[in-house]
């Protein structure tokens, strides 16, 4: 083979790999019509393996974990997130989709997070709710580095916030503010920045470093965020 041909075959290989990655980059698509998910038998590289069809009820394939609102008092932050993942609902397995419900009383929040797996679109159920995201630091444009997209939605109205970017919650009325929220992958990751930097067990000195803080700062935070 040519220098030429063995340089345009790697070039076409490089390309087909590169479109091969783009396809794996969100959840894979069902080769089956459904797959109820086994719990039980633990996950596997994307999901869980399947139940038996024959085994599949109508009761599998209904939800009613988010019908009532939960109680956002019973937590520090009062703010409440019930998830319906596919650990929740199996029969979200290989269907790329997932649910959360937020309960957030007057003045609770859902602290700043990211669901590095998915995108989210929020709908208000009722209340009232400041939401927002923040760009990145070092994004492809930098005219909207570290730039807050944020607004109060109201009863009816929804909001998206992209894949993997930091969001949060607030409840700045006073009632309570529910809201629904799907993601577009069955188990989309939720990484609350509070919990992870302070109750993960980082050592304290980066923590004092970062955030300008002292010792005895950074170990009352610890104290709340490793319980």
């Amino acid at each position: 083979m040519s220098a030429m041909k063995l340089l345009a075959a790697m070039i076409l290989t490089a390309g087909m790999l590169s479109a091969v990655h783009v396809v794996l980059a969100a959840d894979p698509d069902p080769l089956q019509d459904f797959c109820i998910a086994d719990i039980a038998a633990g996950p596997v590289s994307n999901g869980f393996p399947c139940k038996l069809p024959a085994l599949a009820s109508t009761e599998d394939f209904a939800f009613s974990g988010l019908a009532e609102p939960a109680d956002p008092s019973r937590v520090a932050t009062n703010g409440t997130a019930t998830l319906a993942f596919v650990r929740e609902w199996p029969a979200l397995n290989t269907q790329g989709l997932s649910l959360i419900r937020l309960d957030i009383n007057p003045g609770g929040i859902i602290s700043p997070h990211t669901h590095n797996l998915a995108t989210e679109i929020l709908y208000v159920l009722e209340g009232e709710m400041y939401m927002g995201f923040v760009t990145n630091n070092f994004g492809n444009d930098p005219t909207i580095s570290n730039k807050v997209y944020a607004k109060i939605g109201k009863k009816g109205e929804a909001f998206i916030f992209p894949r993997g970017l930091l969001h949060f919650q607030l409840n700045k009325g006073k009632v309570l503010a529910s809201s629904l929220t799907v993601l577009n992958s069955q188990n989309p990751g939720i990484q609350l920045m509070p919990s992870a930097l302070f109750g993960s067990g980082i050592d304290r000195e980066m923590l004092e470093r970062s955030f300008f803080m002292n010792a005895t700062q950074v170990a009352a935070l610890e104290t709340i965020f490793q319980q």
